[in-house]
């Protein structure tokens, strides 16, 4: 089978799609009533934001960091709990100013491509509104909506200083566009009727959002213009594979391992400079080595928890080699067998992101691995009024012997039984993640057991144990949770559950590649549906 394309993400990841798309079926699991999204709307994150809008001006501007920082939910910066309080509408605005003015200035022809000697007959201006608007709102204008901006791209003109009278009237347009509710909220509303079902832009709109982090496309939308088109979930699946083929997606399914290893805030992080001296020229090198071996995983490890838990190679650049100790040694697969380091979570951004900064922090690695691998929440110590109290710093004796308090205190011992020793398991290496063996002239144990599902498991170091758990379908499960909740933005133990069986019920080809899994959600009746809110 050949598959075409261009560059070396697009050409992998077609193939890959295209060969799981031809397996057969999975079974249907349908969902129970209550499992259903309730009709919302909900605002999109920074950098869904930064994604459409860069999108529509056909820009590559950061924008996302110049926003208020998103409040998160379970981690993550998609969610409905977004809010827009006057701090952040005023600072969007200011944004979207700035924005609207470099793009009428330097993207006039793109913007306006029927203008001619920076001049636009009105039925080009109509049709350039048209078009903006349908990008900006992912959907088209309204009557209303059209006559208002009309009469802001004439006003602008007509108040034109410095600027021509196009370049004027397109700024005002497009600062107006940049901040409006319609381009700033995703819409899940429905249509009229009993039932609610997304209307055909919804539709596309989620479709979009789900699998690329962005706008729906000019094909996408073109589609949606068809009735019942998008109510088909062959077409549904047929455009979220082709989505899934282009390079940009790649962003989008980063930007969620990222922030499910709660590391995409690394830079904001900072180490002793005893431990590290120059941790702060390091931290953006850490990040781009995830970033780099995320990218990896998802176009030739099959998109899968067990390639990101227990792939024995990295992406390193020259820095990060160094640092790992094998100089000369850089690239996209560096083969670290040596170093005695496996998976994401061997990684120095992970390592350095759960740790303190000057000593490693047992119970943030080992709750990670509750929490995030095997989505086992424990109670908070303030949830059961227990009052967390640090272990005493001392310069004898290990973390792990600090630790042993926990265990020994009646109160700590049944939530610590199960963090500590995940999290003992990963102090072969410091807070800044660097490999040790010995901790204040002591040799370091890192060999512990975890009782889970009927069985226990048992591992000398932090590889044995995310080996383990790379295998367990409960990691599977786990992780699926992880990905819908990043790509609802919304946190539904009946939704997940159901989502669970959905995946358990894909053929076993496609079980484990997360790529799959937004096919499958995509594809669903459920993913068109929505219930009332109560």
């Amino acid at each position: 089978m050949r598959c075409a394309g261009g560059g070396r993400w697009l050409r992998a990841l077609s193939c890959a799609v295209t060969l799981l798309a031809c397996t057969h079926e999975a079974p249907r699991v349908a969902a129970p009533s209550d499992a259903l999204l309730p009709a919302r709307v909900r605002r999109l994150s920074n950098v869904e934001y930064e994604r459409t809008v860069n999108g529509l001006l056909g820009t590559n501007e950061s924008i996302h960091d110049a926003l208020p920082p998103d409040e998160r939910q379970d981690g993550y910066t998609i969610n409905e709990r977004q809010a827009l309080p006057s701090y952040y509408a005023a600072e969007l605005s200011r944004v979207a100013e700035r924005l609207a003015a470099s793009a009428a200035s330097q993207h006039l022809r793109e913007l306006i491509p029927c203008a001619e000697n920076a001049e636009a007959s009105p039925d080009c201006i109509d049709r350039t509104l048209a078009e903006l608007v349908l990008k900006a709102f992912r959907r088209p204008a309204t009557r209303a909506e059209h006559d208002a901006l009309r009469a802001l791209f004439v006003a602008g003109a007509n108040a034109a200083e410095g600027d021509s009278e196009l370049a004027a009237g397109l700024k005002l347009v497009l600062s107006t566009l940049l901040s409006a509710p319609s381009l700033l909220y995703l819409s899940e509303l429905g249509g009229s009727g009993d039932s609610i079902t997304l209307t055909p832009y919804e539709i596309a709109s989620s479709l979009a959002y789900a699998v690329s982090g962005t706008a729906p496309d000019s094909e996408l939308l073109g589609i949606a213009a068809v009735p019942g088109r998008l109510l088909d979930e062959r077409e549904r699946e047929a455009q979220a594979r082709r989505l899934l083929s282009q390079s940009s997606t790649r962003h989008h399914f980063r930007q969620f391992v990222l922030e499910w290893l709660e590391v995409d805030q690394l830079e904001r992080t900072a180490k002793a400079a005893h431990l590290v001296s120059n941790y702060d020229s390091l931290r953006s090198h850490m990040l781009s080595e995830t970033r780099n071996f995320v990218d990896e995983v998802m176009v030739y490890g099959g998109a899968s928890l067990p390639s990101l838990l227990r792939a024995g190679f990295t992406s390193l650049d020259r820095e990060m080699a160094e640092y790992y100790g094998i100089p000369g040694f850089f690239g996209a697969r560096v083969r670290l067998t040596a170093q005695r380091r496996v998976g994401v979570l061997e990684q120095a951004s992970f390592l350095s992101a759960h740790a303190y900064e000057d000593v490693t922090s047992p119970v943030k690695r080992g709750d990670f691995v509750l929490r995030r691998v095997l989505c086992i929440d424990l109670p908070r110590p303030g949830e059961v009024g227990i009052e967390t109290v640090m272990p005493p710093r001392s310069d004898t004796g290990t973390t792990r012997q600090r630790f042993a308090a926990h265990t020994a205190v009646r109160d700590c011992q049944s939530c610590h039984a199960s963090i500590d020793p995940l999290g003992f398991s990963f102090e072969g290496f410091d807070a800044a993640g660097r490999r040790r063996t010995r901790e204040q002239g002591e040799p370091v144990t890192t060999a512990g057991s975890l009782a889970i599902a009927g069985t226990t498991l048992r591992f000398a170091d932090s590889a044995e144990l995310v080996t383990q758990l790379a295998s367990l379908p409960e990691s599977r499960r786990c992780f699926a949770r992880q990905a819908l909740r990043y790509w609802t933005g919304r946190r539904s133990r009946t939704t997940e559950e159901w989502f669970e069986a959905v995946v358990d019920a894909l053929p076993a080809a496609r079980r484990d590649s997360l790529l799959e899994w937004v096919v499958a959600w995509v594809r669903s009746p459920e993913f068109v549906t929505r219930r009332r809110p109560t």
